[in-house]
Formats: structure tokens, C-alpha cells, sequence
């Protein structure tokens, strides 16, 4: 039977030793990358704020003056049909109700 030596385990710890350094600076890398993609993502949702804010603003602008454009055929329609009016105003107002209370 063949008798094996112990090896010293010098050249372990050494490798261990390295391999804990390098855990060491790969873990100072990944914080850094971190806060890096941390900068860019804010500088991008602060750049999606700002457009999806110009596109409700040029909504609402669209949308006020495209009231301002109807009112007038809007008063004659209410007039002529007054029942269907306040339906149509009833449904819509049931509807947006039940959609902001839902859970």
C-alpha cells in the first residue's frame, strides 16, 4: 500500500488568502458599478418625468381647446335632447366612478 504525505497546507492558505482579496476588490467593483447605474437610471427617470410632463401639458392644452372649439355645438345638442344629456352625464360619471374605486 502505497502511504501518501500530508501536504503542508501552506499553499492553500496562500491561494485562500488570494482568493479573498479578490472577492474583496471584485465586491469594491460591484458597489462602484452600482452606484453608477444608480446616477443613470436617475438621470433616466428624471428624463421621463420631464417628457411624460410636456405630453400631459400638450394634452391638456389639446384638450381645452378642443373644448373651447365645441361648446357652442355642445349647448344646442343639451338643448334639443336634455334627457339624453343628463344620461350620457350619468353613465359617464358612474363609470369613472366605478373605475377610481375599484381595487
Amino acid at each position: 500500500m502505497a502511504i501518501r504525505k500530508r501536504v503542508n497546507g501552506n499553499g492553500v492558505e496562500a491561494r485562500l488568502e488570494a482568493l479573498k482579496a479578490d472577492l474583496d476588490t471584485l465586491q469594491q467593483d460591484m458597489r462602484g458599478l452600482l452606484a453608477d447605474v444608480k446616477g443613470i437610471a436617475a438621470d433616466g427617470v428624471a428624463e421621463a418625468m420631464h417628457t411624460a410632463s410636456d405630453a400631459a401639458s400638450e394634452a391638456a392644452d389639446q384638450a381645452q381647446e378642443w373644448a373651447t372649439d365645441n361648446v357652442d355645438s355642445l349647448r344646442t345638442v343639451v338643448r334639443k335632447q336634455p334627457i339624453a344629456a343628463c344620461a350620457l352625464s350619468m353613465s359617464a360619471g358612474a363609470l369613472l366612478g366605478a373605475l377610481l374605486l375599484r381595487r
